[in-house]
């Protein structure tokens, strides 16, 4: 449940959209979202921090050299990962292969966001301080959004929420949940190490940081300005901070979570029924389809 982060959400936009999230959606909408990433990165980056007239067509174009490296580079790779989870699909599984495929995936972000940071860094070395204050506003807007979503109501209700969104998203990748999956889903919510009051509070830190790495790389905001390959490698820096947290402490956690959602998945994945298990394969095996046929444009 945890946010990404401003940055990594945009960056791993298109390698979210071939593997994690398309079980959210039917292959023609993979293929659509994909081959649309550019358009629609840069608008949602735009509503973040409204770019000049100079900087939303070079945000555009870094988006599009960055999805024509995705697809040679890393669609093989991820289609290969795919594969893999094929082959589990149909049989119990342990937490270590459940992190053995997300450590796979872990790899692919990485190599992501060392490409996405050398293409992004000429964009995010011009941004304003007028824009980061507009990314300041944007984020105190949607940190309000957030909080309504998720610290209002009852313990009881916000977990029950939480099971339904996520029995919603399990129900389109296995077919419907049973109560006794359901159950399953809401122990393990209740024993979450996460919750929205240290995962709020993690978001306005992660902000906080990101704000004033933004703020150092900025041509206007610096004197002297920093030089464009120490922008990269700071961005980078910044990027990875959101899934390898510098802090030792949040870092413990981030890997206690993880290591939690291995647990979590193999538990669930071996509630199953034959039946739930076959559609999982079979929506696995589609989706390796559809970016095989990425690969191909």
């Amino acid at each position: 449940m945890a946010k990404l982060s401003f940055w990594f959400r945009i960056i791993t936009a298109s390698l979210v959209a071939v593997s994690m999230s398309v079980i959210l959606a039917g292959c023609s909408a993979v293929r659509l979202g994909y081959n649309n990433l550019p358009d629609i990165a840069s608008w949602w980056l735009d509503s973040y921090i409204d770019f000049s007239d100079t900087q939303g067509p070079q945000a555009k174009v870094a988006l599009q050299k960055l999805q024509t490296w995705h697809r040679k580079e890393e669609l093989p790779a991820i289609a290969e990962l795919l594969v893999q989870a094929q082959t589990l699909a149909p049989q119990n599984i342990t937490p270590e292969q459940a992190c053995k495929i997300w450590e796979s995936a872990q790899v692919r972000i990485e190599s992501f966001i060392q490409e996405s940071s050398r293409l992004a860094a000429p964009v995010v070395s011009q941004l304003s301080a007028k824009q980061l204050k507009h990314l300041e506003k944007e984020w105190a807007s949607r940190n309000e959004d957030w909080k309504k979503q998720w610290l209002q109501g009852t313990p009881d209700s916000r977990i029950k929420k939480r099971v339904d969104l996520a029995a919603e998203r399990f129900n389109s990748f296995y077919g419907d949940l049973n109560l006794e999956q359901r159950q399953v889903l809401k122990q393990q919510f209740l024993q979450s190490t996460w919750s929205p009051e240290t995962g709020y509070q993690l978001r306005l830190k992660r902000q906080k940081e990101q704000l004033i790495a933004l703020q150092a790389m900025s041509f206007e905001i610096t004197k002297p300005a920093m030089p464009l390959p120490q922008v990269e490698k700071t961005l980078q820096s910044l990027i990875l901070q959101s899934v390898r947290p510098k802090d030792a402490g949040d870092l413990s956690k981030q890997l206690q979570l993880e290591q939690q959602a291995c647990q979590n998945l193999a538990q669930l994945h071996n509630t199953m029924s034959p039946a739930q298990r076959l559609k999982a394969q079979r929506k696995l095996k589609d989706y390796e389809t559809d970016v095989r046929e990425l690969m191909k444009i």
